[in-house]
């Protein structure tokens, strides 16, 4: 005698009726969509600690006095993320300065610095920007993005210094410039593109090309 299974399954679909096998092929697109959007919303970090204390050479009990779980550490590479990257930029723009750029020619290094990072820290920047960091207990008013998005306007006010104007004002320019940058990075990240750095270097000048030109003065 067969036994019965007292475990709680899935609901068993009703076959599906003759003639109706593409709508089963679009309830299992539609099921993976559903799954992906779940394991992103609860799997922030794709990696365990114990295969970070692994990968760093300590005991994996060791991670726990620094991180109480996974979410503490995705928060925390997340911020040093950020903090990083506007680092960088931060840098480029001194380095600039020091070169005797005007605000302009500093966008522009602004602009080669925050590919760089996203570049060379694809794994951190994919972290960075493919999650809702609320969901690490970082209230939206707090978001360590803000930081970036302070950069860029920044950047775009120090023109703004020197005679140039935005007709819709510098948020609009900075949301363009910075939406442009980042959705020409997940391009070339994917297989779509070649992967090839000065690609992104010619298009983030393009891009501040751009949004220069929009300015009047």
């Amino acid at each position: 005698m067969r036994k019965v299974n007292d475990q709680p399954s899935a609901t068993v679909r009703r076959r599906n009726a003759r003639g109706q096998g593409e709508r089963l092929r679009q309830d299992i697109l539609a099921a993976v969509g559903r799954l992906l959007d779940e394991k992103v919303a609860n799997d922030a970090l794709p990696v365990s600690l114990r295969e970070v204390a692994r990968d760093v050479g300590i005991a994996a009990q060791s991670m726990y006095l620094h991180f109480a779980d996974k979410d503490e550490l995705a928060r925390a590479v997340t911020e040093d993320g950020y903090e990083r990257l506007v680092a960088a930029m931060r840098d480029a723009d001194a380095e600039a300065v020091d070169r005797g750029a005007d605000a302009c020619e500093r966008l522009y290094a602004q602009a080669d610095a925050y590919y760089t990072f996203a570049r060379t820290q694809r794994g951190v920047f994919r972290l960075m920007f493919g999650y809702d960091a609320t969901a690490f207990g970082i209230p939206r008013d707090a978001h360590p993005a803000r930081a970036l998005w302070q950069q860029w306007l920044d950047a775009l006010h120090a023109c703004e210094n020197e005679g140039r104007r935005w007709p819709d004002g510098v948020e609009h320019a900075a949301i363009t410039l910075w939406s442009a940058l980042f959705g020409r990075f997940a391009l070339w990240a994917s297989t779509f593109g070649q992967q090839d750095p000065e690609e992104l270097t010619a298009f983030a000048h393009r891009t501040v090309d751009t949004v220069l030109r929009g300015a009047i003065g």
